[in-house]
């Protein structure tokens, strides 16, 4: 492993790291940060193309850990002042890759006999964001779109959060709501919104099918013109002294509710 010590703190890489930490920056270049050496490795493993590796002197004195497992080839060191300085991490992660955003078409998204593909609206969170795309590969979809006002997909919070999965799900963003939901029926899927207003609850709908299922903004859900263009909206059970359920625990019971009818093939629960 080739190792190349940086001393300067105008040195390009850590220039080009803080940058990074901006939308518009990674944007521009199609670059960004994965963080630790578990999300490192990952990065790698998946076929995500790396272009530089940060290693603080720390860690590179016990060894680069989990990353041996990226088969690096070169890394640039520094000081772990200066490390920390610019990556995003509270902790001292040790290890950050700057690499290229995975791509996919919106036709990739639609893989399998029956797709399920997760609508995310204006999601803000960048915990819940990266938490849906997580739960939604855990859940066998088969594709994410995110629409305009989502948080950006490779924010380092959603990179982390995702844990790796953002590098796996395919996904395509920015997408005007009414556009995501144009392009999903265009390939046959209907569109379930989740709604806490619904009358039927989700176990009520059969989801066997070709679906995309919708989670809107977390406060202020979808407006009606929206819902109206749903081919169904469902609910989700809560107690009378809870107001509203977590986007991404929303997303993940609808989501494994998917995953038990898919398995089973019985289709929505008779009541």
């Amino acid at each position: 492993m080739k190792i190349s010590p940086i001393t300067s703190e105008t040195n390009q890489l850590l220039k080009r790291i803080r940058g990074l930490r901006q939308r518009s920056m990674r944007e521009k270049t199609g670059l960004f940060l994965a963080e630790g050496a578990k999300l490192v490795a990952e990065a790698v493993s998946k076929g995500v193309r790396v272009k530089d590796v940060l290693v603080s002197q720390s860690f590179l004195k016990e060894g680069l850990g989990d990353s041996h497992a990226a088969n690096i080839a070169a890394v640039s060191v520094v000081e772990d002042r200066l490390f920390a300085e610019v990556t995003t991490t509270e902790g001292p992660c040790g290890i950050v890759a700057v690499a290229e955003m995975p791509r996919w078409s919106p036709e990739q998204l639609f893989s399998g006999r029956a797709p399920l593909v997760v609508i995310a609206d204006a999601i803000q969170d960048p915990g819940n964001l990266g938490t849906m795309i997580r739960t939604a590969l855990a859940a066998s979809a088969s594709g994410l779109i995110l629409t305009k006002g989502c948080v950006d997909p490779f924010n380092p919070k959603v990179v982390r959060s995702a844990a790796g999965s953002l590098f796996t799900l395919p996904h395509v963003g920015d997408l005007a709501i009414d556009h995501a939901i144009d392009l999903v029926k265009q390939h046959g899927l209907r569109v379930i919104a989740c709604d806490p207003a619904a009358a039927r609850m989700h176990w009520d709908v059969d989801l066997t099918t070709p679906v995309a299922l919708a989670f809107g903004n977390e406060g202020q859900g979808f407006s009606p013109r929206v819902l109206a263009r749903a081919d169904e909206s469902v609910a989700i059970p809560m107690g009378a002294a809870s107001e509203s359920l977590n986007v991404a625990v929303a997303a993940g019971i609808i989501l494994f509710s998917a995953v038990q009818q898919r398995l089973t093939m019985t289709g929505p629960r008779a009541g």
